[in-house]
């Protein structure tokens, strides 16, 4: 990987008085913001070393990544962008002159840069920090400004980072490629911009989640008659309580007031034998959605809604407290399996991962 240090823009903590207010605002608000005199701007390029604590604890390291790693395919996606969505950011970004939040990468884990990142924690203070508490989390910036040691993580990325994995952010990196190639964006000096903004964690630093469907049946269709033509695809056992599934090939549904735990049958899974990587959400797609259902556009279905697994089986369960709705609660897909993916050039369908950290938007800035 090629990084480098950036000049970076971040929020003044003297101004702040309701962090969660602030950062749940930034998105709609930051040039008001910014013109306001909320963000400061350092004084030096730097990398960041940025961790997370809360239930979990994520230590990772921000950087202006070289926009050729993601030409070159060393930078890989696992989704498709939406042309909507596209158009939509790049108004934002050109608006803004800004990226507001980093793009989430996933590397494989390198001993090397975990040590470096413990000693510099160790030896060095926070150059800012802030506390939310919905969730409670504490989000802590380490600057890594002295030359030797930006050479250092550099040589150490270039060294240990031969591929990393979009987790977050598809559609700001997708735009920002197109806008650095386009020759738009620019450092403040007026050196060609680097490229992304870009947040490292290793995978054993990220957690993936389950990303669930809540599905409302047409008019016609029974919970009965629905359930007699999901036996076509799935073993069906009563469950006396809620759950989630325990192993891949497993589901669980809520169905008026009551759980069911869905295993696919052999002869549905002898079908994609010859398949690399046969996720759940691929069979819920094509038996439940397409056969069943009858729902061919999946990305534009209104019948659907996408609750993620971090919020709890309540969340899901009161997504699915009007009649006629129909609960799925999918097994988290493995990291394996993101990156064997991403590595053949394949894509995931919509909305199979959510991945944590959440990073807020306007806690680091970099702005063209």
């Amino acid at each position: 990987m090629k990084i480098y240090p950036f000049r970076a823009s971040y929020p003044n903590a003297e101004l702040i008085s309701s962090a969660d207010s602030f950062f749940s605002s930034v998105s709609k608000e930051y040039i008001n913001f910014k013109n306001a005199g909320f963000f400061k701007d350092s004084k030096r390029k730097s990398l960041y070393i940025y961790r997370i604590e809360g239930v979990n604890i994520y230590t990772g390291i921000i950087a202006a990544n070289d926009i050729s790693d993601l030409e070159q395919n060393k930078i890989l996606g696992h989704e498709n962008t939406i042309t909507e969505k596209e158009q939509a950011m790049l108004s934002l970004m050109m608006l803004r002159k800004s990226m507001i939040k980093p793009v989430l990468l996933a590397h494989i884990p390198s001993q090397e840069i975990d040590d470096f990142k413990r000693k510099y924690i160790s030896e060095n203070k926070a150059a800012y920090f802030f506390k939310l508490s919905n969730p409670a989390e504490r989000h802590t910036f380490w600057a890594i400004d002295n030359k030797d040691d930006i050479n250092q993580v550099k040589s150490l990325f270039k060294k240990n980072i031969s591929k990393a994995y979009i987790a977050d952010g598809h559609h700001r990196a997708s735009i920002t490629a197109r806008l650095v190639r386009s020759n738009y964006l620019h450092d403040q000096d007026d050196h060609s911009h680097p490229g992304l903004l870009c947040a490292f964690f290793p995978f054993t630093d990220l957690t993936i989640y389950d990303f669930n469907r809540v599905i409302t049946l047409p008019v016609q269709m029974s919970s009965i008659r629905f359930m007699a033509q999901l036996s076509e695809y799935c073993n069906i056992m009563v469950s006396s309580k809620a759950l989630k599934p325990v192993a891949k090939n497993q589901l669980t549904l809520f169905l008026n007031q009551e759980w069911f735990i869905l295993e696919w049958k052999q002869v549905i899974l002898d079908q994609y034998k010859d398949r690399t990587v046969v996720l759940d959400v691929d069979l819920f797609n094509d038996c439940i959605l397409k056969n069943i259902l009858e729902i061919s556009d999946i990305k534009s279905a209104t019948e659907i809604k996408y609750v993620e697994g971090v919020s709890g089986l309540e969340s899901l369960m009161y997504a699915a407290r009007s009649p006629g709705s129909a609960a799925f609660c999918l097994f988290p897909v493995a990291k394996e399996d993101v990156i064997r993916i991403s590595d053949e050039g394949e894509v995931l369908p919509p909305k199979s991962t959510w991945f944590e950290p959440r990073m807020k938007n306007g806690m680091i800035i970099k702005e063209f």
